[in-house]
């Protein structure tokens, strides 16, 4: 969103300068006037280099959890806001975010909400993580809110470094396989074909084919290359569209082995989310709406936006989550219990305590489950080789 500088006092007459991010310059005076600033002057700013790079390198999450953990335990212990952000900022190692933090801080000196100068780094402070401080910030409970937020975020972290560790192994193998195929297309299968047409032998079909395929990659690498980064791009592009998300998202939850993961794995990051924002007493039909930028695949991205247009209409989330087969039948129970005992924030974090133990043991065996997959792909390349290479030689030592 575009960045505007304001100038601008306070109720008891006190000049304030600072940033405030808005879709327009009059959203923006809105913004200014709902926090009891009369404006004085407000010009949009252009969005700085630093800013851009930010954006778009992002910063580590593991900095961000940290940071945020440590935040919360500082302004519990009754550090004033703009001494703690210093102190965090200053201790910091990564230069980024020790930037980040200074430009925060500098804002909130100048008199800007915390949640509206977080809101100038998304890439850094998603979107649940700006309306969370911003609900801190309204209840009082910034503290409370920020420690609950840190724990969220260490559970998606872990859950998504599992997920990383097993996916070494395979990782690891099937680039093996790539890196062996194209050496021996280039350095093996040509000289084998050199010493097939001096000794005039017939080859078979499979043998023949090989020798094609080498020919063609070493007389023609260009073309490969070049074939390649035109796939590589071309998928990049579609990938960017709302069609390629969406096929990309079905895709991946009919994956072996992997699609039960992924959907796990979403669904548990939509109930977590989702129950971290009501607890912090965010309106529901808001609440499911920042969940819908947050979650990855397009199947409940769709979904949170579709049930914040039922709820918003008066009807039931548990109605919408058991008529909608991309959710799972025990989170529509849940969620009607949730929405009966008024506790609807401590049954979405049950659901998705349930399924983060569920993907926790799906990742646990993801290496067992995979090795008979590898080594059948290993073994069909590997008797593919030997075939086309070892079928002319036995040719010719019986003819001899």
């Amino acid at each position: 969103m575009p960045l505007y500088k304001y100038s601008a006092t306070d109720s008891n007459g006190n000049r304030k300068v600072g940033t405030v991010d808005a879709r327009n310059e009059e959203l923006a005076v809105n913004l200014l006037r709902n926090q009891g600033f009369y404006v004085i002057n407000l010009e949009k700013q252009k969005s700085t280099i630093f800013e851009s790079m930010v954006n778009f390198r992002g910063v580590p999450e593991t900095e961000v959890v940290t940071f945020t953990r440590q935040f919360s335990t500082m302004i519990s212990a009754g550090l004033p806001l703009a001494r703690a952000l210093e102190v965090l900022a200053e201790q910091t190692n990564n230069q980024n975010f020790r930037r980040i933090l200074f430009d925060v801080l500098r804002d909130v000196e100048g008199g800007a909400s915390l949640s509206v100068s977080l809101a100038r780094f998304p890439r850094t402070f998603n979107a649940t993580y700006q309306a969370l401080v911003r609900a801190g910030e309204s209840s009082g409970k910034l503290d409370e809110i920020l420690k609950r937020l840190a724990i969220t975020m260490e559970a998606d972290r872990d859950l998504k470094a599992k997920f990383k560790s097993a996916m070494i192994y395979p990782t690891i193998v099937f680039i093996a396989m790539v890196g062996v195929f194209i050496m021996m297309m280039v350095f093996v299968i040509p000289k084998l074909a050199q010493m097939y047409e001096s000794l005039d032998v017939e080859l078979p079909f499979i043998t023949q084919v090989m020798i094609a395929v080498s020919d063609f990659m070493v007389e023609r690498f260009y073309v490969v290359i070049g074939v390649a980064f035109a796939i590589f791009y071309g998928v990049k592009s579609y990938l960017k569209t709302e069609e390629g998300r969406q096929f990309i998202s079905t895709m991946t939850f009919k994956l072996p082995v992997f699609g039960k993961i992924n959907r796990q794995r979403d669904i548990t990051q939509f109930t977590r989310t989702l129950g971290l924002l009501i607890s912090a007493a965010i309106p529901i039909v808001e609440a499911l709406k920042i969940v819908s930028g947050v979650v990855g695949s397009h199947q409940y991205k769709q979904g949170a936006l579709d049930a914040a247009q039922v709820v918003e209409k008066g009807g039931s989330l548990s109605d919408y989550f058991k008529q909608n087969k991309n959710f799972p039948s025990l989170l529509g129970q849940m969620v009607s219990v949730g929405e009966e005992t008024g506790q609807l924030d401590a049954v979405l974090d049950k659901v998705a305590g349930y399924f983060a133990g569920e993907v926790d043991n799906a990742v646990a065996g993801l290496s067992a489950a995979l090795e008979p997959i590898i080594l059948i792909l290993l073994g069909s390349m590997v008797g593919l080789l030997i075939i086309s290479i070892i079928t002319p030689i036995y040719k010719i030592t019986t003819a001899i």
